[in-house]
């Protein structure tokens, strides 16, 4: 009789220790190896990324940078991590920096976010701070649907939204108030 309760209570425990793993693994969100938390939902992950894009010349096009980017294969997007965007132009070099980033549809579509920052550099720079920035390198446009702040040596100028067609070197901005700066010399 003892060996049949002591057999119940083995077993008992066993449940009990098997239910608690499954109720365990059900809260973790990845798998861990080596005190690395690798997620179940993407398919591929990068760390320190620098990818370079060309154009039809061979020249260097544009060129994006971040400290991590996760593929998820469901809809196709990358997240971004802290991304820098560099593009290359003839005259004109602009550089985009932001918090976060999403890029859709294999480089077609880079979403940038939170605190982003685009500079112009070259004869007459320029500062752009926006909250979001869409980047299209096939059609050469970076615009934003989110208030835009521009400031240069002659101008503060503020908008609801902005396109830049980078290709023609033409700004388009909506609902603006500007500030223009005289050198009387």
């Amino acid at each position: 009789m003892k060996s049949r309760a002591l057999i119940f209570v083995m077993l008992l425990g066993i449940i009990a220790v098997a239910a608690g793993w499954i109720y365990e693994s059900r809260l973790r969100p990845g798998i861990e190896t080596g005190g690395l938390i690798v997620p179940d939902n993407i398919d591929y992950f990068l760390t320190n990324l620098n990818y370079r894009a060309v154009n039809a010349s061979g020249e260097l096009d544009y060129e994006f940078t971040s400290r991590r980017l996760e593929h998820y294969p469901r809809g196709d997007v990358s997240l971004i991590e802290v991304p820098a965007v560099s593009i290359y132009r003839a005259s004109d070099h602009w550089r985009i920096d932001a918090m976060q980033g999403e890029l859709q549809g294999r480089g077609s579509l880079l979403w940038l976010r939170q605190q982003v920052v685009m500079q112009k550099t070259g004869v007459d720079p320029l500062q752009i701070l926006t909250e979001s920035i869409r980047f299209e390198p096939e059609r050469d446009l970076v615009s934003s649907e989110t208030a835009v702040l521009m400031r240069s040596k002659q101008a503060r100028i503020e908008a609801e939204t902005a396109v830049f067609d980078l290709a023609a070197g033409v700004y388009r901005l909506t609902s603006t108030r500007a500030i223009y700066y005289h050198d009387d010399s």
